[in-house]
Formats: C-alpha cells, sequence, structure tokens
C-alpha cells in the first residue's frame, strides 16, 4: 500500500510539472508588465522633452535676434514635430501591447504589431503626421536584428531616436550600432537616455541646415 501511494505522489508530481500553465501565465504578465513600464518610462522622458522645447519657444520669441530668430525657431519646430511624432508612436505601441499581448515572443508580436501599425496608418487621411514608412522600417529593423538576447524595447527605442520623422534605413541603423574591432565585433557605447534627446535635435539642426543649403545653392546652367 505504502508503494502503491509512493508512486501515486510521484505520478502527481509528474503531472504537476509537465501543466506549466499558471507559471506561463505568470511569465507572460511579467513580460507585458515590464514591457509596459519601460515604454511608459519612455512616453514620460518624451513629455518633459516636449515641455522643454515649448518653453525654449516662448523665451526664444522674446530674446532672439532679428537676424537669428528664423532659424533658431525652424529648428526647435523641427525638434517639436519629432517628438510629437515619437509621442504618438508611443501611444500606439503601448495601446498594441497592453490590448494584444497575450505572451510568446516579444521580438515576433512586435514585428507584427508595427506592419498592422503601418498599415492602418497608410490608408489615414491626415499625411502630414504619417508614420507608416517609419513603422514599416521599424518592422524591418526588427525582423533584421540577430541577438536573440537582446533587450528589444532598447533596439526599438534606439531606432527611434535616430529619427522618426526623417527614419533610417534599417540595415543603416543596424550597422551603425556595432563596429568591427579585428575578429571581435563589439557594440558601441549606449547613450544615457537624458543625452538622446539632445543629440536627436542636433541631428534635426544638421538636417535643417543641409535643407537649407541646397535651397540656396544656384542651379547650373547647361
Amino acid at each position: 500500500m505504502k508503494t502503491l501511494t509512493a508512486k501515486l505522489n510521484i505520478a502527481l508530481m509528474m503531472v504537476a510539472i509537465c501543466l506549466p500553465g499558471p507559471v506561463l501565465a505568470d511569465s507572460a504578465e511579467s513580460v507585458k508588465s515590464d514591457s509596459l513600464k519601460y515604454l511608459q518610462d519612455l512616453r514620460f522622458q518624451n513629455v518633459h522633452r516636449l515641455q522643454e522645447i515649448d518653453k525654449t519657444l516662448s523665451r526664444k520669441i522674446e530674446e532672439a535676434q532679428p537676424s537669428q530668430i528664423d532659424a533658431e525657431i525652424s529648428h526647435l519646430k523641427m525638434a517639436k514635430k519629432e517628438h510629437v511624432l515619437r509621442q504618438e508612436f508611443l501611444d500606439r505601441l503601448i495601446f498594441q501591447i497592453d490590448t494584444k499581448f497575450r505572451g510568446g515572443d516579444m521580438k515576433a508580436f512586435l514585428e507584427r504589431a508595427l506592419v498592422d501599425m503601418a498599415k492602418i496608418d497608410a490608408v489615414g487621411t491626415n499625411s502630414e503626421s504619417s508614420l507608416w514608412k517609419f513603422l514599416r522600417n521599424a518592422a524591418d529593423a526588427v525582423r533584421r536584428l540577430p541577438e536573440q538576447k537582446e533587450n528589444i524595447l532598447s533596439f526599438l527605442e534606439g531606432y527611434m531616436n535616430r529619427s522618426v520623422s526623417n527614419p533610417v534605413h534599417p540595415e543603416e541603423y543596424i550597422s551603425s550600432r556595432n563596429y568591427t574591432n579585428g575578429a571581435a565585433s563589439e557594440s558601441g557605447r549606449p547613450l544615457d537616455r537624458d543625452q538622446v534627446g539632445a543629440i536627436a535635435d542636433e541631428r534635426l539642426r544638421e538636417m535643417n541646415q543641409t535643407v537649407k543649403a541646397r535651397a540656396n545653392t544656384p542651379a547650373e546652367v547647361h
């Protein structure tokens, strides 16, 4: 009888091991919770950056020299547009994860969600704030990411920080993240998040200057 009871206990333990449903559910909720917290932190930082831009715009209207005001206001308006688009992207992505993620591979989920978001945006009527190109390129970048252990949201954050209004090609972003040193390939030094806003704005300034330089260059007469 004791032997039968022992065997029964062992069998019950094996059944419990083979039924990891609650464990998987807890794991899925943990991934979802951590992902939402990560994105909500990004959203908070972006809101703060938008508030800083608005304050700077107001100050420049009063303080900037007439000869400089056009360039300075143009740069700030460009930066504001970029961060407004980032805000819209983060809001949409938070909604997708919050309402549709049920567990599994987050990388695969994001790739599919970004494509779906791009489709919806592409058929929208508001072309001024269109995100479809960024969303489609972001999905392609996620698909191309070879490292399985990398934080996929950190990877996506890096792509967003390059520019939403003028998204870079996925191959360019991925190649810029790594450099080859002899036989070893090492990741570039990551930046703190509080440095990212200023760097992104500086890149927008350079892009704006390039556009103006091209516009002021007289066309060649053949």
